[in-house]
């Protein structure tokens, strides 16, 4: 395998290869997988990670690599702590050299004083946005803003809202249901004649019948009208003077945006951060960054600032940037003319995990009539796969009692096993008893870097045949 990895001229075969050898019991694996290391491509060094991290030995082997640090993101991070646990010495040393990778979140703990006042007053067009982590039990005490009267956004029978109390009650309701343990991103719009909208993951979920423009003095954070309060946790909370429209909650709901100094006079006098951008002055509590703590402002008992590696997708200035410089990059390539035949042959690798017409893996989403969604679209989906996705195609962990982990695609459970699926094997079923622990993670199994191994004449051959698919 090592040898097909340094020497075969197909790189299909050179990828199958480095993920039979990265993913092998045999003793001297992983020594060999970190040999090959420096010369693998960004996607390559992806799948090498992804495999070895899943074992004791492999784990325990990137650990002692001074030639992986570099490439070590939150997700390799929890994996590694997964399997070799937060007592590896090793492990402790990595981790506390990769701070960068651990940030402050809110973390509300369900009770009546899981709350932040505001101290504002929201008259005419705002928009209220934050990621949100909710625990198991997701009810209308959970919520994310509220006054007293006049206000309560919360998560009721598992469905954002934002309802104004009688006589008009809920007046707009999301479309799409909250899963627990999993980190979403939740808009809620209102412009200057009262009229309400809802955003999840930055796509419009609902558009309110009933329109309600009352005047709201000191939100509170964290508050609902029902016993108890918010459990799970808040990052990136933002109050926004003015309607936000579609295109900038879309194009900013997974960036962090960093704050200039407090210059408004409408700010209260507990620490705030507030940022001018589009005429409006922002209330900004930021998930990231040395004055996150003191952002919130004065917290409830119920309310503390936690350092955490399961963040929400959210980008940091550097990040974004080379986002933005990708998809100029292969958003002007998908638009060069391509060859159908040719990129047929490309989407091969993505056959593992989806289905054209009859032909595929059952992992992710039918790619049957991909073309429909546009070049924009599609670009969206295979460079940030973690960004916006649905509950179904999430990472399904498996930690074994052999200390191995295993993340895969659920398929099916039953009292005594459960069944995963992964890209091109047959599906594996694991006896309960030799399970510890199973979880969701808020990740994709779509990999992130697919282009960044291809030449620009198959990207551009690519999309010319994911085009033609409608």
């Amino acid at each position: 395998f090592a040898k097909l990895v340094r020497e075969s001229k197909d790189p299909l075969v050179r990828d199958e290869a480095l993920a039979a050898l990265a993913g092998s019991k045999a003793a001297d694996a992983p020594a060999r997988v970190l040999a090959l290391y420096p010369k693998l491509a960004p996607a390559q060094r992806r799948l090498a990670l992804d495999k070895l991290t899943t074992t004791k030995a492999g784990a325990s082997a990137v650990v002692a690599s001074p030639a992986v640090k570099a490439d070590i993101d939150a997700a390799t991070l929890d994996r590694l702590l997964a399997v070799l646990g937060d007592k590896d010495a090793e492990l402790a040393k990595l981790v506390d050299s990769l701070g960068s990778l651990f940030r402050p979140v809110l973390a509300l703990d369900g009770t009546d004083n899981a709350t932040i006042e505001t101290g504002l007053t929201l008259d005419g067009a705002f928009t209220v946005e934050t990621w949100v982590k909710l625990d198991e039990g997701i009810s209308n005490a959970d919520g994310i803003l509220g006054a007293t009267g006049k206000l309560d956004m919360n998560f009721y029978g598992g469905q954002f809202r934002v309802y104004v109390f009688p006589p008009l009650g809920d007046v707009v309701t999301a479309k799409k249901a909250t899963v627990p343990g999993m980190w979403q991103h939740i808009a809620a719009t209102r412009d200057a004649a009262g009229n309400w909208k809802i955003y999840v993951d930055g796509e419009l979920s609902a558009t309110g019948t009933k329109t309600s423009a009352e005047k709201i003095e000191n939100p509170v954070i964290g508050w609902t009208s029902s016993p108890g309060g918010l459990k799970g946790q808040l990052a990136e909370f933002r109050i926004w003077k003015g309607e936000r429209t579609a295109d900038e909650i879309r194009a900013n709901f997974d960036r962090s945006v960093v704050a200039a100094t407090p210059s408004s006079q409408e700010v209260p006098a507990t620490p705030r951060r507030v940022l001018k951008n589009d005429g409006g002055a922002v209330l900004l509590h930021n998930c990231g960054g040395g004055a996150a703590a003191t952002s919130w402002g004065n917290l409830g008992a119920g309310a503390k600032i936690v350092k955490t590696s399961d963040l929400p997708p959210v980008l940091t200035a550097d990040a974004a940037a080379k986002l933005d410089a990708d998809f100029a990059k292969y958003r002007a390539l998908s638009t060069k003319p391509g060859d159908k035949e040719r990129g047929k042959a490309v989407a091969a690798l993505c056959q593992a995990c989806h289905l054209f017409g009859n032909t595929g893996g059952q992992i992710g989403p039918n790619l049957s009539g991909v073309g429909a969604m546009g070049a924009e679209a599609i670009l969206r989906n295979i460079l940030t796969p973690n960004a916006a996705m649905e509950s179904g195609y999430r990472i399904f962990r498996v930690e074994q009692r052999d200390g191995s982990v295993i993340d895969a695609f659920f398929v099916s459970e039953d009292k005594d096993a459960v069944v995963i699926r992964l890209p091109g094997a047959a599906d594996q079923r694991i006896a309960k008893k030799n399970i510890v622990k199973t979880t969701y993670l808020r990740r994709s199994m779509m990999p992130e870097g697919l282009l960044a191994g291809m030449n620009d004449q198959q990207v551009s051959d690519l999309f010319a045949y994911l085009l033609s698919l409608k």
